[in-house]
């Protein structure tokens, strides 16, 4: 029975990658900038600065954090009377592409493949050190530039950066989920 249930959740994190760019590219086809697409081959589309440019993926993944920024800590939550570490980013994710991942911390860090620092991408999960003996024991999502977003137990759902002096210290790994 586990077996089969391994083999479901990777069928489900491998097809949902390619449903949700074919709805986020239907959804945000009017936005589009002149140049169209991104370094890898994404629609994209300029911030209200005109500046960075950002994919449809981007422009949806800010939106979804945007809407959850301020929203408290609470252990175990996961709705907007509350969230733990691993319980926004479960709902970001599900929020996003319908994804269902793993509940905690500890499971999460074995979703997807390592990637480096160098190589981050917008949705990639942030994986701090913190716990007891070093252990991995706090989740964010990258937001692209050294920033991400995460919920803080003493702030709430925020935005940090990895040169932070904490996280640069406590840094443990990033993910990629799908893309």
């Amino acid at each position: 029975m586990g077996n089969k249930s391994a083999v479901v959740t990777r069928i489900i994190l491998c097809a949902a990658p390619l449903l949700f760019a074919l709805v986020v590219s239907c959804a945000s086809s009017s936005r589009l900038s002149p140049a169209g697409r991104g370094t890898s081959g994404e629609e994209t589309s300029s911030d209200a600065s005109g500046g960075e440019i950002r994919t449809a993926f981007e422009d949806k993944l800010r939106k979804v954090v945007d809407s959850y920024l301020g929203v408290r800590y609470k252990t175990g939550g996961m709705d907007r009377r509350g969230f733990d570490c691993s319980g926004f980013v479960v709902t970001v994710f599900r929020e996003l592409s319908g994804v269902r991942l793993p509940r905690s911390t500890r499971d999460l860090k074995h979703v997807g493949r390592e990637v480096s620092r160098r190589d981050a991408r917008p949705g990639d999960l942030v994986f701090v050190k913190g716990g007891a003996f070093g252990s991995i024991n706090h989740v964010g999502i990258y937001l692209g530039n050294g920033a991400f977003v995460h919920a803080s137990s003493s702030k709430g759902i925020r935005y940090d950066r990895l040169d932070d002096e904490y996280y640069t210290k406590h840094f443990a790994m990033l993910r990629r989920v799908f893309r």
